[in-house]
């Protein structure tokens, strides 16, 4: 079994957030953080696959959630707007091995799994749209993924099933959390 690392897969997901907030940059909101200091939002807008890679994200400290005190929040869900803590280059090199349990890259990947299918055709990833990272770090290092060639990366949907969804359905609790299970 070869499996990308958790700090991999969070790599990809704040490269994904950055990338969105770019394409989005002249419809993007400027809200106030906690210290009303104006920030450039990312909305998720409560697609899941965005929605669950930000409470990654901002359970390793990468972003943080944007408290909209004007809006009435439903106290059962987050706020859809964050703004990144890192850079990517802070992300490349930050320390995230208390992260790294099979538990965590199960939810990652699954994660990843509807990342992929809201920008790709069919089970072929699409490159442009992954971090120049995604070959190495991920892909390669990674049994779901087949690499064809440089340009062409299939998602093997078979051996998630039998890898990922099989400990999928066996938690208990599913949930993204450091080693010790203490939750921010």
């Amino acid at each position: 079994m070869r499996n990308a690392t958790v700090a991999a897969l969070i790599y990809e997901f704040l490269f994904d957030v950055y990338r969105l907030i770019d394409a989005e940059r002249e419809h993007n909101e400027w809200l106030p953080d906690e210290h009303s200091v104006v920030r450039e939002a990312f909305f998720h807008s409560y697609i899941s696959c965005w929605e669950w890679s930000t409470s990654v994200l901002e359970e390793v400290g990468a972003t943080k959630t944007l408290q909209l005190p004007h809006i009435r929040q439903d106290p059962n869900r987050r706020s859809p707007y964050s703004y990144p803590l890192m850079t990517l280059d802070d992300c490349r090199v930050a320390d995230f091995s208390e992260f790294e349990t099979f538990d965590n890259y199960c939810y990652a990947m699954f994660t990843f799994y509807q990342l992929i299918g809201q920008t790709s055709r069919e089970n072929e990833v699409n490159l442009a749209v992954r971090s120049p990272r995604f070959l190495e770090a991920v892909a390669s290092k990674d049994d779901v993924f087949m690499i064809e060639d440089i340009h062409c990366v299939k998602f093997r949907r078979d051996r998630f099933e039998e890898k990922v969804m099989t400990r999928w359905r066996e938690m208990q609790l599913r949930i993204f959390r450091r080693k010790d299970g203490v939750l921010k």
